[in-house]
């Protein structure tokens, strides 16, 4: 059969008006059940972070293994199903460790009787010289019971990158000449940071820096000094006790995640899914019934 033969396949104005017509509500209604349900998620996100729900900023897919102050071996993924707060410190400069040892005695005491929760120092410096009998005296200092609370040395550099790459905690500042004197060799930050019983990390990055709680205050301090006014402001009464307002927010979040009944998996995107599915579905089902026809 030669091309000039060929007889143009017949139109169905109303065919096609139908199909647009489908597709247009089938992609309205889809994308309206979508934003709704994303708004019904957001709710209930926000109801869940007012009870204590924290975000989730990474996960540890990679284990650190370490020498605990008892000088025996261990890894944090032996921590798997506990919720534990971790935190650098340095073991020779016993003022660096101030503000650390103090939040984590107070959760110690908070958290005496429940058997799901943990605590971990990581020394920042180098286990030939300071290595675990050090870690030993410092953890008999403040009361740490090995089965409750590590204190753990490892390889220097190692230990730093996991901190900062997995943990997130932040860099540790190496003072020299002069600012030795003032400062201490070295400057870790007084961060603690959540880890649930899935390894994941909770809390936003800046989240229980007490070095930025107690900025905040002194900032505070200044400016309502500066302009007393300030004080009248609902907020001032929040950033002059910075600190506090970390610790109650921390006791929150680990109340909540060791009670969270939110199972380890990724978001849900069935709604999205089966819109998606249901638009292919019909462009596939109008595209036989549009065969047919041509070849009837």
């Amino acid at each position: 059969m030669k091309a000039t033969e060929l007889e143009p396949a017949e139109r169905d104005p109303k065919a096609i008006r139908r199909t647009v017509i489908i597709l247009i509500i089938l992609m309205i209604g889809g994308g309206s059940l979508i934003w709704w349900k994303y708004q019904q998620s957001e709710k209930e996100k926000m109801v869940e972070v007012e009870k204590g729900r924290s975000p989730i900023i990474g996960r540890l897919t990679s284990n650190f293994k370490a020498i605990a102050q008892d000088g025996k071996a261990r890894d944090l993924f032996q921590l798997e199903g506990k919720l534990w707060v971790v935190a650098p410190i340095v073991a020779s400069q016993p003022e660096e460790n101030e503000v650390v040892f103090r939040e984590m005695k107070r959760l110690a005491d908070h958290y005496k009787d429940e058997e799901r929760f943990h605590l971990v120092c990581l020394s920042v410096e180098d286990p030939n010289k300071v290595g675990y009998e050090k870690l030993a005296e410092v953890a008999d200092k403040v009361g740490a019971d090995i089965d409750r609370w590590w204190f753990l040395a490892a390889d220097q550099k190692e230990i730093r990158g996991y901190m900062k790459d997995n943990l997130k905690i932040g860099l540790v500042t190496e003072h020299k000449g002069d600012d030795i004197q003032k400062y201490g060799k070295l400057d870790v930050p007084a961060k603690l940071r959540i880890v649930d019983q899935s390894r994941r990390l909770r809390g936003k990055v800046e989240h229980y820096d007490f070095d930025i709680a107690k900025n905040i205050e002194l900032r505070t301090r200044d400016e309502i000094a500066k302009d007393p006014e300030l004080a009248k402001r609902p907020e001032s009464a929040v950033y002059l006790n910075m600190t506090q307002e970390f610790q109650k927010r921390m006791v929150k979040v680990i109340d909540y995640t060791l009670e969270e009944k939110e199972s380890d998996k990724d978001p849900d995107y069935k709604t999205a899914l089966l819109v998606v599915i249901a638009i292919v579905l019909f462009i596939i089902i109008q595209g036989i019934r549009l065969r047919k026809r041509v070849n009837g």
